[in-house]
């Protein structure tokens, strides 16, 4: 199945729905959020190295960097005492929707930004949050090593409190104290350690990183974001519909076009039944045409499925008779077999056999149908005619030979040709194509 056909599937068979289910959100939307003040937005930037962003540099460390602040500033402690600090009467659940975090290239700086209704309060949040979250952040990644540093700062002093006594006690003459002197030498070992450690610390502390704000909170210039919701709003209504008319179509799958529905049913277009009178020529033309390569003496309109409304079928028989073919002048040999259809010489005269052709006389007059309805015009040269019937109206114990046109619309159920297949299989009947109509076909 080709793309553009299955395109045309759905924009021609559930165009409306499409058009329902774009406009519909994209309106309610629109007057849901008509009236509404757009609130402002504050935001301030931080520089939030750390080691994890250092062990993946690039996108992923700016990922790591921004859910490590977004962390931070959304949790329910830090944003509490926050608000409380800033006498803000805000609920944190709205606050925490309310912020947003963003990276900076693929640099460690991220924009923290706080929308609220009042500017005010929006420029002091995010500069609170912002500075709350730069101590948390140096608390997370320097915290431990810290604490580590303070043990051994502590350690350090009580050994060199113990230090000096050790070595006057050691010195001492005329009798050094050996076990000091032996006691002052662990501890001088001792405090070697500690400071190794502690220097090992500081390089680490140092590569830790540290946490700082770059820039302090400014408010950005409002936008109204009404344009922008309602558009999202209809591009998520038209994919929903899109989905609805694809499940639909796999259901009750349809043809769309004209020229589609011939090349399934391996026919010509014969023409279009309501597009003028110019078409309407070509039509008849046409179908005359396929009559006479057909050798049929009839043609029954089907519908693909159901009956045609009588102004179709009428459309199509008015085409195929022509402007001169209601009433004929009887051409030499071609009496009727029975004597039927004789004229009284005054150019009036019986319905011709089924099938066509002219009664017997010099001015036998030829009758035919068009739908229900019964047409007579002036004498013309004679024209072998072929009847033109809804499907509905032929006698199926009739010897004559029928050839079938389908009518169909600007979209057919795969259903339809169906049916259309099996009346051709089981009559026997020669399909001679099909004839289109612009608008939908109600029987």
């Amino acid at each position: 199945m080709e793309i553009d056909e299955v395109a045309a599937r759905v924009v021609r068979s559930y165009w409306a729905l499409l058009l329902v289910m774009t406009l519909l959100p994209l309106v309610l939307v629109g007057l849901a959020m008509s009236g509404r003040e757009p609130p402002y937005t504050a935001g301030t930037r931080l520089q939030a190295s750390s080691r994890a962003t250092d062990a993946a540099p690039g996108d992923a460390g700016v990922s790591i960097v921004v859910s490590q602040v977004k962390a931070f500033a959304t949790s329910e402690n830090l944003l509490s005492g926050v608000l409380r600090q800033q006498h803000a009467d805000r609920s944190t659940v709205k606050t925490a929707k309310a912020i947003g975090v963003t990276g900076l290239g693929t640099s460690t700086v991220v924009e923290l930004s706080v929308k609220d209704r009042d500017p005010g309060v929006a420029r002091r949040l995010a500069d609170a949050l912002g500075a709350a979250v730069v101590k948390e952040i140096n608390e997370s990644n320097q915290g431990s090593i810290r604490q580590q540093m303070d043990g051994i700062d502590k350690r350090v002093r009580t050994l060199e409190k113990r230090l000096g006594p050790l070595s006057r006690r050691a010195g001492a003459q005329p009798n050094p104290d050996i076990g000091a002197a032996n006691e002052r030498e662990r501890v001088q070992a001792e405090l070697t350690d500690l400071r190794s450690n502690r220097s090992d610390l500081q390089t680490q502390l140092s590569s830790a990183g540290t946490a700082s704000v770059v820039q302090p909170a400014v408010l950005a210039p409002r936008t109204n974001p009404v344009v922008m919701t309602a558009a999202i709003a209809g591009l998520v209504g038209l994919v929903g519909g899109i989905l609805i008319a694809v499940v639909t179509e796999t259901a009750r799958p349809t043809i769309p076009g004209q020229r589609r529905v011939a090349r399934r049913l391996g026919v010509p277009l014969l023409g279009w039944a309501d597009r003028g009178p110019e078409q309407l020529a070509d039509l008849g033309r046409r179908v005359r045409l396929a009559v006479k390569k057909e050798g049929v003496g009839r043609v029954a309109l089907v519908g693909a499925p159901g009956p045609l409304p009588a102004g179709v079928v009428s459309s199509v028989a008015s085409a195929v008779y022509g402007d001169g073919t209601k009433v004929v002048t009887a051409r030499p040999g071609d009496d009727a077999p029975d004597g039927g259809g004789e004229g009284d010489g005054d150019g009036k005269g019986g319905p011709p056999p089924a099938g066509g052709g002219s009664g017997k006389g010099k001015s036998s007059t030829s009758v035919v149908r068009a739908g229900t309805a019964v047409m007579a015009k002036k004498a013309v040269p004679a024209l072998r005619l072929c009847q033109v019937h809804a499907f509905e109206e032929i006698d199926p114990g009739s010897d004559d030979v029928v050839g079938v046109v389908v009518v169909v619309g600007p979209v057919t159920r795969a259903a339809g040709l169906e049916t259309v297949r099996d009346l051709v299989a089981a009559s026997g009947w020669p399909l001679l194509g099909v004839v289109a109509a612009a608008r939908k076909i109600k029987g």
